[in-house]
């Protein structure tokens, strides 16, 4: 790992962001802390997505500000697809509600509390994460309180003689259909996600720059694709449970993505066949690189076994 450390945060705590960073710096840790800000109109740079996979353990420095971040979102969502469980650790540094879709992502981590734990401890939580990295934080909590005194309530339920099977009914439907709604609120925070870096792809398409951008197009759209995944799989819990409903239909958003991923692939592939049969004339090792290069382009979104075997005769020639 390139970093010990990523800390995640909103540029309004940029003065708590600091002491964090200085506290863990001293002790002998690496971090990465983005202190210059995003230049452009992308929801999701992937300069950050890179030091977060380069990161052992992801600090999310868990406040109000953050949590209106997009970008910080946008963070959250990443290290809680690439990173263990144990090496993600929300910081709560003020008394804000953790909105519920980030307690639905963070639910199996553990947090921890700037009033018990100040950032002079960081340090050693931190270490103990890169160490085991499966355990989870030591000395933390679970984000979602709620969900354990929730639990209490049927245990006690069973206690009252001939209430226990309503109320352990009751709070069977409660339970499955404040999972229904926390899922929702997932569900659409990944919706909006991929519609953000549709849009992103978009406008990059559009602009002076969109074959020089080619590359940041196709990633923006992909991973637009793996957020509409996990709406995917969300909807899929509730397909039997008459709660379906809750989770609006994306198949246009979807099409959207897929046609303007296919038509990305048609103009490379025909890029790519004009530059090769243009070196088949000149051999010239320009006209080659320029037929590779689209090559690669194309081939990122889809297999083609006329362009592989094009690459093929390139690359041997």
């Amino acid at each position: 790992m390139k970093y010990d450390v990523f800390i995640s945060y909103s540029r309004k705590d940029t003065k708590i962001a600091d002491e964090v960073c200085d506290a863990l710096t001293l002790s002998g840790l690496r971090c990465f802390i983005d202190r210059e800000g995003i230049d452009g109109g992308a929801n999701f740079p992937e300069v950050l997505a890179n030091m977060i996979d380069d990161s052992g353990v992801f600090l999310l420095l868990a406040s109000k500000n953050s949590y209106q971040s997009k970008f910080t979102q946008a963070e959250i969502l990443h290290a809680f697809k690439h990173k263990r469980s144990g090496c993600i650790i929300p910081y709560l540094i003020d008394d804000s509600h953790m909105p519920s879709d980030l307690e639905f992502l963070l639910g199996n981590v553990n947090w921890v509390d700037s009033r018990e734990h100040p950032a002079k401890d960081l340090p050693d939580i931190v270490k103990k994460a890169l160490q085991n990295p499966n355990q989870g934080t030591v000395g933390g909590r679970k984000v979602r309180r709620k969900w354990y005194a929730w639990l209490a309530l049927p245990l006690l339920a069973l206690a009252i003689a001939g209430v226990a099977l309503v109320l352990g009914n009751d709070m069977k439907a409660k339970k499955e259909q404040n999972t229904a709604k926390a899922h929702r609120e997932a569900y659409l925070s990944c919706a909006a996600m991929a519609d953000s870096l549709e849009k992103a792809a978009a406008v990059m398409g559009s602009g002076e720059l969109a074959i020089e951008s080619t590359g940041e197009q196709i990633a923006c759209l992909q991973k637009a694709l793996e957020q509409l995944g996990r709406c995917d799989s969300l909807k899929a819990i509730h397909s039997a449970d008459g709660f379906a409903s809750l989770f609006p239909d994306k198949s246009a958003l979807r099409n959207s993505i897929n046609s303007r991923l296919d038509s990305i692939h048609t103009a490379w592939s025909e890029y790519a066949r004009q530059s090769y049969q243009l070196w088949r004339v000149t051999r010239s090792g320009s006209e080659a690189a320029n037929a590779l290069e689209c090559i690669n382009y194309a081939l990122s979104i889809k297999p083609d076994a006329g362009l592989e075997t094009i690459k093929t005769e390139l690359l041997t020639k």
